[in-house]
């Protein structure tokens, strides 16, 4: 089964729902736009009504300004998400047009086709990316002020929640992804202060919300990452750049063996996102993809398994890509998900 990631590059939301539906049969999602604003970038997306967010105009720059007095704004916030917490109504953490223009216009299209798909999936950034990469006045991130990590984790975790249920009616189930790039760069010496045990406990208390709703959640990282520190942290589904990466992830194979018995799925971003998604083709991807399999085999990994647990991805995102190789990018996609399928039933 194919999914993508999130973002394309188109400005025109109409013409991003049409690729998505053109190109994804099982498992469509809604496109993230971040060229048609700032606010519609991965990060700005789920900003809305934060306590103290401030806008640099000169900059083009998010931030929360915790030099001012935020304590009415933070006791306005904790009021709602308590709210929600206690109710379940996640009304007030619903995802504005204004930061997410195509999400209206997927829900609408799913609602003209009058067809249930096997999912929908939703997605937002991961909470240690966005602890990470918001930043106060200072331009310092925000996961180590112990405030607004939790006010940051409790709105992602709560619009994420929205998400699902404004898909519910249209999926036999919801995928959510986290997004969660900074990961990539997890044990680098710029990220010294991020420990293991702070990124199982914060990236589990936000899947454990989407359980809730009784979603199937996901981790993308685009590229290699502790693995087993994800699926300890209770994802079921791991995504990764597999077409740069691949062979990273056999270091894992023993915990990835344990995540399978249990349920969980690999995502592999088989795809390019990069400029050789112009020379790549359906078959020569397929042949990269069985070879990782292979290699998971020899390692001990049931290849049924691996084979009735997959699904495949582009690499990353695409909202930064030229919009033709953008399009090149999900009819590979499609190709090689239909030839994966028919060889593998």
């Amino acid at each position: 089964m194919a999914t993508m990631i999130g973002s394309l590059p188109m400005t025109d939301p109409q013409k991003a729902v049409d690729l998505v539906f053109a190109h994804l049969h099982e498992a469509p999602i809604w496109p993230e736009l971040p060229n048609r604003s700032l606010l519609e970038g991965m990060i700005h997306a789920h900003t809305h009504a934060l306590p103290c967010l401030e806008l640099n105009e000169q900059k083009q720059r998010l931030f929360i300004n915790t030099a001012k007095d935020c304590s009415h704004q933070l006791a306005e916030f904790y009021e709602r998400a308590m709210k929600a917490e206690q109710t379940g109504d996640v009304s007030d953490f619903a995802v504005s047009p204004e930061y997410a223009s195509a999400l209206e216009l997927t829900a609408q299209r799913l609602e003209s086709l009058q067809k249930t798909y096997p999912f929908v999936k939703v997605q937002s950034v991961g909470p240690i990316t966005f602890q990470l990469q918001l930043t106060d006045e200072q331009e310092r991130p925000l996961y180590y002020d112990e405030t607004f990590q939790d006010v940051l984790l409790r709105q992602i975790a709560l619009q994420s929640r929205w998400m699902v249920r404004r898909f519910v009616p249209y999926g036999e189930g919801v995928i959510a992804f986290l997004d969660e790039p900074a990961l990539a760069a997890f044990g680098s010496s710029g990220y010294l202060g991020v420990l293991r045990e702070h990124v199982v406990h914060r990236l589990g208390e936000a899947i454990a919300a989407l359980h809730e709703e009784n979603a199937v959640v996901g981790v993308h990282v685009c590229g290699n990452s502790e693995w087993s520190m994800i699926m300890e942290a209770g994802a079921d589904i791991i995504n990764y750049d597999a077409y740069e990466f691949g062979s990273s992830l056999m270091l894992y194979a023993k915990p990835l063996l344990k995540h399978l018995k249990e349920g969980g799925v690999i995502a592999w971003g088989i795809v390019p996102t990069s400029a050789a998604a112009l020379t790549e083709t359906p078959e020569s991807l397929e042949r990269r993809l069985f070879s990782l399999v292979d290699e998971l085999e020899k390692l001990g990994v049931e290849r049924e398994l691996v084979l009735a647990q997959s699904m495949i991805t582009p690499a990353c995102g695409m909202g930064s890509v030229p919009g033709a190789q953008a399009k090149r990018v999900v009819e590979l996609l499609d190709d090689l998900s239909r030839r994966v399928q028919d060889k593998v039933r």
